[in-house]
């Protein structure tokens, strides 16, 4: 008999959780003393933000293998609905981590 695994839906918070510790890594790697200690409402991208475009792109890859290997979801953060949204999911941690449910759910 063929078994189907179904994809257990992270809450939230466990979805932040991930963003966090993808952000925080990244922090180390780049170098970045802002992001070494992140939360929620970190900044990421834009006025605010500490990621320049090519250690966003790095933190979303991160983020979608995380993703993938966590909770067993392929996902694309950089997409045509995050490019043309009215406010960038990009923004803080707490937005990616939205986003990143979003897709999952999809």
């Amino acid at each position: 008999m063929l078994q189907i695994d179904k994809l257990i839906m992270p809450t939230s918070k466990e979805v932040e959780v991930l963003v966090i510790e993808s952000v925080r890594l990244l922090a180390e790697d780049f170098d970045l003393v802002a992001l070494q200690q992140p939360s929620a409402e970190s900044a990421l991208y834009g006025n605010d933000g500490v990621l320049d475009s090519m250690a966003l792109v790095n933190l979303l890859a991160d983020v979608e293998d995380a993703v993938s290997e966590q909770f067993g979801a392929a996902i694309a953060l950089a997409d045509e609905k995050a490019m043309s949204a009215r406010h960038s999911p990009f923004l803080t941690i707490k937005t990616l981590a939205q986003a990143v449910l979003e897709r999952i759910e999809a």
